[in-house]
């Protein structure tokens, strides 16, 4: 209940207020306040213009931050398991094979071509 009679005072202190002040300002609008309306016109639109560009660009590198996020992801999955299996590769092999035996020797081969005269 109080809060409706604060608002009720603070509204009527409001009109007042704006009745007061309104009352000592011109009817018409001066040229000067037109152009300076005009040029904060046209800041308004660049400033939205850029804002919406910005904010496009915002979503877009976001996009490419996830994907990145997700390609290293990826990569460190891979880099794990191949580190996993490197640390295991010798036991991955069982056990060690005998070594082979030299290959034996090639025999000489004798020149069995005879001269001809």
């Amino acid at each position: 209940m109080r809060t409706k009679g604060r608002i009720g005072r603070l509204t009527v202190g409001a009109v007042l207020i704006a009745a007061a002040g309104f009352s000592s300002c011109t009817k018409m609008i001066q040229p000067e306040q037109l152009q300076e309306l005009r040029t904060l016109r046209q800041k308004e639109a660049q400033l939205t213009k850029s804002i919406a560009e910005k904010e496009a660009l915002k979503v877009k590198l976001q996009k490419e931050l996830e994907s990145r996020q997700q390609e290293t992801k990826r990569c460190n999955e891979k880099r794990a398991f191949v580190q996993e299996k490197l640390n295991n590769f010798p036991e991955q092999l069982g056990a060690p094979l005998p070594e082979a035996p030299p290959p034996p020797p090639e025999p000489v081969k004798k020149d069995t071509k005879k001269k001809s005269k």
